[in-house]
């Protein structure tokens, strides 16, 4: 009998048994990470899957498109709907307005804009550079050096106590005239309706909401002290804060003081926790972006 068949054939068995075994070997788990450490650096982030890429920025962070060339966030279709057609109208108080309520941020804008006050010339390409041309130089500086993520002032429930759409005319006003003192606004006053709503939205006391020391600051020192003999008060004022302040404690003063200004016509603005500087400053901004966006052609 011929033994070279049969030694083939156990030759044959054995080499696919070294072969299972080295198979075996390089497939475990051990081994493929042994080979992970091995990859460069370079090339293991060329291996990261397409969605765990950090440059992959979501759709929402992206923003969408009010033109083919600029977009924004923070509004939905919607907003949008109704910024263009703010934009369309010209209407650069409404535009404002809209901006304060909303804060919505314009990417390529808002790059551009840090970009230019970075170099201080503007390449020529950029988006804005039409836009700007429409502004004052007092206007496109207000905006360069603006920070459009600093923390907003004008905030949705401040425009509200400030006369919602009217903010602009309501603060300018609020801020034109003196805090904690006592203001006599006669129903003809062009600002009374103001002051009105303001004492409504709890910015301003009315008449007998206001305390007596304060509403008898509303006289001059002569009628104050005339309100002293008239009290029979033996006492002598020079300031009339301390004049106030003593008269408040006689009873009738109520009394005398009504007979000289209706109660009703006396307000007094409250403080505000915002800066009022800064609320302006803030505002100014706005307006000068709104104008600039009055200009994109849609």
């Amino acid at each position: 009998m011929n033994p070279v068949p049969l030694l083939i054939i156990i030759g044959t068995i054995l080499t696919l048994l070294v072969v299972q075994r080295w198979l075996i070997h390089v497939g475990s788990p051990r081994n493929k990470n042994l080979h992970k450490e091995h990859i460069p650096s370079d090339k293991a982030s060329s291996q990261t899957p397409a969605n765990t890429q950090p440059d992959r920025v979501p759709s929402h962070q992206r923003g969408q498109k009010l033109t083919k060339e600029l977009s924004v966030i923070g509004l939905d279709e919607r907003g949008i709907d109704s910024l263009k057609t703010l934009i369309g109208k010209k209407n650069i108080d409404a535009i404002t307005t809209f901006l304060a309520f909303n804060h919505p941020k314009f990417v390529e804008i808002d790059a551009c804009l840090a970009q230019q006050y970075q170099q201080k010339e503007a390449p020529p390409t950029q988006p804005t550079n039409k836009l700007l041309e429409s502004l004052t130089k007092a206007e496109c500086k207000l905006l360069m050096e603006f920070n459009p993520k600093s923390t907003r002032l004008i905030s949705r429930e401040l425009i509200s106590r400030f006369g919602g759409h009217e903010f602009n005319i309501y603060f300018s006003r609020y801020a034109a005239r003196p805090q904690s003192v006592t203001l006599h606004i006669p129903p003809f006053d062009p600002d009374r309706k103001i002051l009105e709503d303001l004492a409504k939205s709890g910015i301003a006391r009315k008449g007998r909401h206001i305390p007596l020391n304060v509403r008898l600051t509303v006289l001059k020192m002569s009628q104050l002290r005339q309100m002293a003999k008239d009290l029979n008060l033996d006492k002598k004022f020079t300031r009339k804060q301390a004049a106030a302040e003593t008269l408040a404690t006689v009873p009738g003063a109520a009394v005398l003081l009504s007979m000289q200004y209706v109660i009703n016509d006396l307000f007094m603005l409250m403080p505000i926790k915002e800066d009022i500087v800064l609320v302006k400053h803030e505002w100014s901004y706005l307006q000068a972006y709104a104008k600039m966006l009055s200009k994109l052609k849609l």
